[in-house]
């Protein structure tokens, strides 16, 4: 009987491959399945089927892709090494050398006893091994899928641990190398198993509005063929299944059950560039746009290119995504169609599996592991040279760093920088789709107050080496200048410090000269911002837990939390030095990018402390979109007080219900909004920047009522 499934289940991958290998290729892949069988012989997965249909299944996946014959040998032969005796070698000896570098790239380490430490090594691996040869992760992924579906016989809290691994590593992942295909199938696979309940009412919403949305959707269909056919266009109107954009809004809280029925969307295929921007420019004329955005020549990370607009209609919000034929395969497959795929596509991934290369720790494995997911979840962009080389950076990242990740040359040796052909201070943030021209002088070397600026590890490591190999005498020269301009800030210069002051700077830093301090800010270990403002803030006390125990490397230091976006523990951040101290402001701040595009000098960056912090209280603010009654009222101050948070205040106007809370950290708050939303039948909830939100809204409300 078994016999008779694998046999089907073999035919039907024959059946794939066979619309694109020869027959030769195909007695080949049909051949390693053989071997991968009798190497599994008599194992059973938790569902209870034969072991070699897992591995035949995530052929198939890649068979659709239309993979090459090694990838599906490897595909087939992934779990071998792992599981069983078979060596590496052998599998070389039998196949090939490639294959087997393929199948030990996605094979799994053991080199202790502690789960972390083993999950750390294998990420690590598998990433060298991406970085050799990116179709190892293509069978990770197709490996990782196939796994996803397949969870119903695991226990809930496992289903729940690798749903949790898959959405912080595998889809992200799958997104920055644009297979956007599999990544959409695994994100949805996610929100199934980390919450069971709610996605099965998501679902239930969907189907129960089937009817309805099928009717806004074909009344946009109509409208939009008539428009192209209007304009004399070539292409094709494709009705979207739009699932994981609702879900994503959904989990992520920016919509609620009750808008999703007036939610749509659409692809349109075009044949050229032009013509979709001939769409474009129609409806942007003709509609009420909400959003429009060039990534045709400005590509997302993953080389995804597209015109993307958003209409509003009388009762129903459309999203549109304009695309020629190769690029809606590019977003689709990314990486696996090598070099088929457009340029701006392999230069975007390129860019990605540069910066991948950077996090790699070769003597801590888990330290690769922590810079791999904060790399994949930080906000990047896409920004190029002259010649049209693109690069991938973080949000935020300046001159400086966009120097450092074209060249060691550029970033040692640069003293501006042409951004669009307009001539900008090293510091300047950039953006999306920008052109820099980095200018250098042979004669130029780093300055330490560039490490108050930069962004990227890359940049940071390469400006503290050389300033670790100048001469310690301009070492300390160096470090004596980048203080005295600090010290302009505040209207001050060396020559005003009092021997007192120094001894406090002295005694602060654990060192027993001036020289040594200014060999430390030379160094790049001590920023000379912060030793000015340890001089010459305001002495004003935080309420609440001292920063100095919470914010890494800021001990001495007044520091604030900025009023105007209330941040919490575990919150990225940032820091703004003023003449009053520093201020701690959530990282997309709207006040703190303002200030950085005018005075990037005084932003740096700020981490927080890796330490239990269990007597720190922050404030937080909501709002839910609907007055609740006496009853909700009772109900959600009993859950606040269960999760053993603060409410401090609770207001309401005619449609809305503001919250102040006090709470531990990003995750205490996570939880807690997570909850109210059950509670209350999921509701819109959102998290506002300040108590002043509260009161702008309430002001806000009152005046419509007037009105």
């Amino acid at each position: 009987m078994q016999g008779d499934v694998i046999r089907h289940a073999q035919q039907q991958l024959a059946n794939i491959l066979a619309a694109y290998l020869n027959a030769e290729q195909i007695q080949q892949i049909i051949a390693a399945c053989d071997f991968a069988n009798d190497a599994h012989n008599g194992v059973i997965r938790k569902s209870g089927e034969p072991y070699i249909l897992h591995p035949i299944a995530v052929a198939c996946i890649l068979g659709n892709m239309h993979l090459d014959a090694d990838s599906l040998m490897a595909a087939l032969l992934h779990d071998v090494i792992e599981d069983t005796p078979i060596s590496k070698s052998e599998i070389a000896n039998l196949f090939s050398a490639k294959v087997a570098e393929l199948v030990d790239g996605v094979t799994k380490l053991t080199i202790s006893k502690d789960k972390q430490d083993n999950k750390a090594a294998s990420f690590r691996k598998i990433l060298l091994a991406t970085l050799h040869d990116p179709r190892v992760i293509i069978i990770k992924l197709a490996d990782r899928l196939h796994n996803m579906s397949t969870l119903d016989a695991l226990r809930p809290e496992k289903r729940q641990r690798i749903a949790q691994e898959t959405y912080d590593i595998f889809v992200p992942m799958a997104r920055l190398v644009g297979m956007n295909d599999i990544a959409d199938q695994l994100e949805l696979l996610c929100y199934e198993n980390l919450d069971p309940a709610l996605f099965t009412r998501i679902q239930t919403a969907l189907q129960t509005t089937r009817t309805q949305r099928s009717t806004y959707q074909k009344v946009w269909a109509e409208r939009l063929d008539k428009t192209i056919k209007t304009l004399g266009l070539n292409g094709t109107l494709e009705e979207k299944d739009n699932n994981i954009q609702l879900f994503q809004r959904f989990f992520k809280n920016k919509t609620d059950l009750n808008s999703l029925i007036h939610i749509h969307a659409f692809d349109i295929v075009l044949e050229t560039v032009a013509a979709c921007d001939q769409l474009a420019a129609y409806l942007k004329q003709h509609y009420h746009v909400l959003k429009l955005a060039d990534h045709i020549r400005n590509p997302l990370p993953g080389g995804n290119q597209a015109l993307e607009l958003s209409l509003r209609g009388e009762v129903t919000t459309l999203d549109l995504t304009l695309q020629t034929p190769r690029m809606r395969e590019a977003a689709r497959l990314g990486v696996v169609l090598g070099e088929s795929a457009p340029q701006a596509s392999r230069s975007a991934i390129q860019a990605s599996l540069t910066n991948l290369s950077e996090l790699i720790d070769r003597d801590c494995a888990k330290t690769t592991l922590s810079s791999l997911l904060d790399y994949l979840h930080r906000e990047k962009i896409l920004v190029s040279t002259p010649d049209g080389d693109i690069h991938e950076l973080p949000r935020g990242a300046t001159a400086v760093d966009f120097a450092y990740a074209a060249s060691l040359f550029l970033g040692n040796h640069a003293i501006g920088a042409k951004i669009d052909g307009i001539i900008k201070p090293l510091s300047t943030p950039l953006n999306s789709g920008e052109v820099v021209e980095v200018i250098t002088d042979v004669l130029a070397t780093p300055n330490p107050e560039w490490l108050s600026f930069v962004n990227t590890q890359k940049a940071r490591r390469s400006i503290q080496n050389i300033l670790r190999d100048q001469d310690i005498e301009e070492q300390r020269l160096v470090g004596q200048q980048a203080l005295n301009r600090a010290l302009k800030l505040y209207h001050h210069s060396l020559t005003d410090l009092s021997i007192q002051d120094w001894e406090n700077l002295l005694t602060w830093r654990h060192v027993h000269s001036k020289e040594q301090l200014f060999e430390q800010i030379a160094i790049g270990d001590l920023l000379p911002q912060l030793v000015a403002s340890r001089l010459f803030a305001d002495q004003n006390q935080q309420a609440l837990l001292t920063s100095s125990q919470l914010i890494r490397g800021t001990e001495g230091i007044d520091v604030r939390y900025a009023n105007c976006c209330t941040p919490i523990l575990d919150d990225p951040i940032r820091g703004h030095l003023t003449r009053r101290g520093l201020i701690v402001h959530r990282a997309r701040c709207s006040n703190l990018l303002h200030e950085n595009q005018q005075h990037p000098e005084n932003i740096i960056p700020l981490t927080w402390q890796e330490c239990e912090q269990a007597d720190a209280r922050f404030p937080a603010y909501l709002c839910i979109d609907e007055k609740l009654d006496d009853e909700q009222t009772t109900e959600i101050i009993y859950k606040i007080r269960q999760f053993q948070a603060g409410l401090e205040q609770m207001t309401s106007d005619d449609e809305k219900t503001y919250l102040s809370l006090i709470v531990r950290d990003r995750d205490h708050l996570a939880r807690l909004i997570r909850e109210l939303r059950i509670l209350l039948d999921f509701p819109s909830l959102t998290r506002l920047d300040s108590a002043f939100s509260i009161r702008e809204r309430e002001y806000s409300a009152k005046q419509d009522s007037l009105a």
